[in-house]
């Protein structure tokens, strides 16, 4: 399960160069590629699929087509249910399609597999999509996919607090940024640029990421960090959205901050410089629950 897992953020046109090495053929890999084009040929016409192929190499078909549907723009949040299999039929794959829960991803983000789907489909579209090959040597992949929802990161945020904390009051600042004095305490000490406080936090994505344990388990989270730390305020500490958010607040509040990447950590993201992985994807809004410990 765990190959399949990063073979979701390999892009297809990894196939262009899979049979190349230093600019010289592999005739073993090349070999492999005809096989497998011959395999997918041999599907399409056994199973009478009126198929289009894709510039870049792959097979598609798409159903209950919506041509007033909305397109995915890089950055969305889209939802989709996607089941992969072989050519045999066989899943291997899939998101959590039995419980009724949808798979989100940032579209565009990262060079994701889903991304070439995507690029030619609206909202309410299904389709069938059949890969020759993912990564070199593979097999053929199919993977069946419906794009239930986009949306901006904006109206993922509005649509997020609405669901989540319809009881309390958000207040939106010129950036952006949302804020909620969940324990208030009008008599703290205002914090001002200068002042460093020591701070509780809690980060998490407005989704929940698909994620893999040690014991090679695929789980799903969007928490990304929790500690305790210290930030000195008008010192570049802490990303925009964050530092913006606590100098709203006052020693011993406890408040909900939510905001965009273009005040978190915008197109770049922010990568575990151990294992290679996104740790906060980019373009993903963010949401932080803060204590205001003390200040100094």
């Amino acid at each position: 399960m765990k190959k399949l897992f990063w073979l979701l953020t390999i892009g297809y046109a990894f196939l262009m160069t899979s049979c190349m090495s230093n600019g010289d053929p592999d005739p073993a890999a090349t070999e492999k590629l005809k096989q497998n084009e011959a395999a997918v040929k041999k599907y399409i016409t056994d199973n009478n699929l009126a198929v289009q192929q894709h510039a870049t190499g792959f097979y598609f078909q798409i159903n209950n087509s919506n041509p007033s549907g909305r397109v995915p723009v890089v950055g969305d949040l889209s939802s989709i249910n996607f089941v992969i299999k072989n050519l045999a039929g066989t899943i291997v794959d899939s998101s959590r399609v039995n419980q009724k829960i949808a798979y989100d991803y940032i579209f565009g983000a990262y060079n994701s597999v889903f991304n070439y789907p995507l690029s030619i489909m609206r909202v309410g579209d299904k389709g069938k999509f059949i890969f020759p090959q993912l990564q070199s040597n593979g097999d053929p992949v199919i993977i069946e996919i419906e794009l239930l929802n986009t949306l901006t990161e904006n109206e993922n945020i509005d649509k997020y607090i609405a669901t989540k904390y319809p009881q309390l009051s958000f207040t939106k600042t010129s950036t952006d940024l949302r804020i909620a004095i969940t324990t208030p305490n009008p008599t703290g000490v205002s914090l001002t640029a200068g002042k460093t406080v020591t701070l509780k936090y809690t980060g998490k994505l407005l989704f929940e990421m698909r994620k893999v344990d040690a014991s090679n388990k695929l789980y799903y989270d969007a928490q990304f960090d929790a500690g305790t730390f210290d930030l000195t305020l008008g010192a570049n500490g802490a990303i925009k959205g964050f530092e913006e958010g606590v100098s709203r607040m006052k020693v011993g509040e406890k408040a909900i901050l939510v905001f965009p990447s273009n005040i978190g950590y915008s197109s770049s993201g922010s990568v575990n410089q151990t294992t290679g992985v996104y740790v906060i994807p980019p373009y993903a809004s963010l949401q932080f629950e803060v204590e205001v410990v003390s200040v100094k």
